[in-house]
């Protein structure tokens, strides 16, 4: 049966001379993988837009439940990128994050306002905001509230913040894993800020990647499969070198 849905593209492996499998979020099934023939051939270079990480689809697809690969019928960009591709600092952020998706959006199945929050930042991002060094850092967080370890906000004045186990406390938890002072400060700067407010986070380079740091440091408590980023060092050294 073919089913319409939008996608959202996170990356792709190569697949025999000239195939590719192509991983997507998908707005009605989740997170998908696709078989596309014939894309790494100069007669298909219209499909060479799904080998480019954060690219928004309208989709025509076959379904079928517990298998593995799908198939792709039809595909149309829904939203022409104007910036992610062609600008260093933006296409070095988008594999950084498309590559942290692949690791964290598993579930193979609808969530709607999930889907909604990822097409609209990647929208956003690509349309250009004010601030944009710090979209990861909005992103990341945000992130958090859609994968069920979003921080609580309960006492938010006191002096740690837990991130084994996600809230804020008056002590230093004996575990280890907490942050404190300035990192602190800085944390609590993602809990109000809006997408379109980012440069009202202000930071210097090392605070940047502090708190980079301080956000992985929670996503790897939280889920096991995250592992290293291969993409990291070039988000470093275009984000947080001053």
């Amino acid at each position: 049966m073919i089913h319409p849905t939008k996608g959202i593209v996170l990356n792709h492996i190569k697949y025999k001379e000239t195939s590719i499998i192509v991983n997507i979020y998908t707005q009605q099934f989740g997170r998908q993988s696709y078989m596309v023939n014939n894309v790494r051939t100069k007669r298909n270079k219209g499909n060479s837009i799904l080998l480019q990480p954060m690219t928004l689809l309208d989709m025509e697809v076959y379904y079928r439940p517990k298998s593995e690969i799908q198939r792709i019928k039809d595909f149309k960009v829904a939203h022409p990128l104007s910036s992610i591709p062609f600008k260093q600092e933006k296409r070095a952020m988008a594999f950084f994050l498309t590559e942290l998706m692949s690791k964290v959006l598993m579930e193979e199945e609808k969530n709607t306002d999930l889907f909604n929050f990822l097409y609209h930042s990647v929208e956003v991002f690509d349309t250009g905001i004010n601030g944009d060094y710090n979209f990861h850092l909005f992103f990341l967080f945000q992130l958090t509230r859609f994968l069920g370890f979003g921080p609580e906000t309960n006492h938010i004045d006191a002096l740690f913040f837990d991130l084994m186990n996600g809230y804020f406390t008056s002590t230093e938890p004996s575990h280890g894993f907490s942050i404190s002072g300035q990192s602190l400060v800085n944390w609590k700067k993602l809990f109000s800020i809006e997408i379109q407010n980012l440069q009202e986070i202000k930071l210097s380079g090392q605070e940047r990647y502090q708190l980079l740091e301080n956000l992985l440091e929670y996503y790897n408590l939280h889920i096991d499969s995250l592992g290293e980023l291969k993409s990291l060092p070039i988000v470093h050294q275009l984000f947080h070198d001053e």
